[in-house]
């Protein structure tokens, strides 16, 4: 009961770090694009910048955070320390002084690297802390398990509430909210953490030094592949939602559900929020699979999984057909949740029976940026497949071009990605079946 205790306590660091990043990517493409006008090309240039910023910025705060030295360890200070400045960088988002075309985008440009910074800061040192505080294959995948289902909460809060708050009170009031949830989530996951910093080894590796070892991992590798591709899916469902809602499903004000009139936002969050919900009995199910297949070969079948909800959310036309796409993405969805923080737990304790000293900071700091290059990638195909389909910002009705550009951006892609999360783990070389699933991996670092 008291690890299961903590294991929800320290797991609402997860949802701390959804509700920001879901919100963050669910609404701020649209809120400055659609909304407020900035140009869409530019925002995707924008967006490459920010990738590469974190390309960079990732693997130098995960640097950070393994070489620092504090009485309260090394990664307890960030989090506790950089939860509130996190929180107040994610509500000023949303508060653009002005609607002049060159402001938009430099308040955009720069409140972007100003929340970046801090979450990158924050959610790498909370997230090294995972192989510590979990150190054998079952304390993993449970409290992977646990993590994710306070991860579904807050995309339900996300997918459902943010667009309500945006609707009913403003999107300024919707960022302090979920500002101020971010924030408290990450300080109540301290609770009881406790690094043991006696068994924090020095090491005189340097950043380029440790970079080297990490990028010559094998399996890291490949799970960075596999990785990508996942938050690919979660950035493109997130983003193009509200634009696959308006234009492709044709809900833009006052529709009936169920014999029920709801709102246009309020329809959008059910499209994605009963699957969301969904997700939760299939973490369940997806749990006791995992040490049976083991990790690689889960992974390959949820990704196979996604095939018949992104058919169905492409050829969509209206919430019914819409509703019925998201809900067979939803087993799918649960699988790419639980399965990354396990594996690469598993390829830090590769790296350490290699050499001897854990490196979770650059190792989360390196996943972080890499990954979130599908911001870059994400970016760059929404400006320009929404460019060439010929989208018009704002606009009520889209050409019969615009709408399939759509539809090809939330749809075709994240089932491409699908298929590279299979062919990337068929290469992985750990991630075999646990007959013992409390075998210990990895020695307990935090009490």
């Amino acid at each position: 009961m008291k690890r299961t205790l903590f294991h929800v306590s320290y797991s609402m660091g997860n949802f701390a770090n959804t509700i920001a990043y879901q919100v963050f990517g669910n609404r701020i493409q649209f809120y400055y694009v659609d909304i407020l006008g900035l140009n869409a090309a530019l925002a995707g240039v924008i967006w490459t910048i920010y990738g590469i910023w974190n390309a960079v910025n990732d693997p130098l705060m995960g640097q950070v955070s393994d070489r620092t030295r504090t009485r309260l360890g090394r990664r307890v200070p960030y989090v506790f320390f950089g939860a509130i400045p996190l929180g107040l960088s994610f509500f000023f988002l949303w508060t653009p002084p002005g609607q002049s075309p060159f402001v938009l985008a430099a308040y955009f440009f720069i409140m972007l690297f100003i929340f970046d910074t801090l979450y990158s800061l924050t959610i790498i040192a909370y997230n090294a802390l995972f192989p510590e505080v979990a150190p054998s294959v079952r304390d993993r995948v449970d409290l992977s398990t646990v993590r994710e289902i306070l991860a579904t909460v807050a995309l339900l809060l996300s997918f459902i509430l943010a667009p309500i708050l945006a609707d009913k009170v403003g999107y300024i009031w919707m960022g302090a909210i979920m500002g101020a949830l971010v924030s408290a989530g990450y300080l109540i996951s301290m609770i009881g953490v406790k690094e043991d910093t006696g068994l924090i080894k020095d090491d005189a590796v340097g950043m380029w030094a440790s970079l080297k070892i990490v990028l010559s991992s094998r399996p890291f590798r490949w799970f960075l592949g596999a990785n990508m591709a996942k938050e690919y899916i979660w950035l493109v469902l997130a983003a193009m939602l509200p634009f696959w809602r308006k234009y492709a499903l044709g809900i833009q004000g006052p529709t009936q559900v169920f014999g029920t009139t709801l709102s246009a936002g309020d329809a959008e969050a059910i499209l994605l929020g009963l699957p969301i919900l969904l997700t939760i009995p299939c973490l369940l199910i997806w749990r006791p699979i995992i040490p049976r297949l083991g990790y690689r070969r889960t992974w390959i079948l949820a990704s196979f999984i996604f095939i018949p909800g992104f058919l169905g959310v492409t050829l969509a036309n209206n919430f019914t057909t819409g509703l019925i796409g998201t809900l067979l993405v939803a087993p799918g969805l649960a699988g790419s949740m639980i399965m990354p923080f396990p594996i690469i737990s598993e390829v830090i304790d590769d790296d350490a029976s290699r050499h001897g000293y854990r490196r979770e900071g650059i190792f989360f700091g390196m996943n972080g940026g890499i990954i979130k290059l599908a911001f870059s990638a994400q970016g760059v195909l929404f400006a320009t497949i929404m460019s060439l389909a010929g989208y018009q910002a704002g606009s009520e009705v889209q050409s019969a071009g615009a709408v399939w550009g759509i539809r090809f951006l939330i749809g075709v892609t994240p089932l491409l990605a699908s298929l590279v999360i299979a062919w990337c783990m068929s290469r992985y070389p750990l991630g075999q079946p646990h007959n013992n699933s409390v075998e210990k991996v990895a020695g307990p670092a935090i009490d």
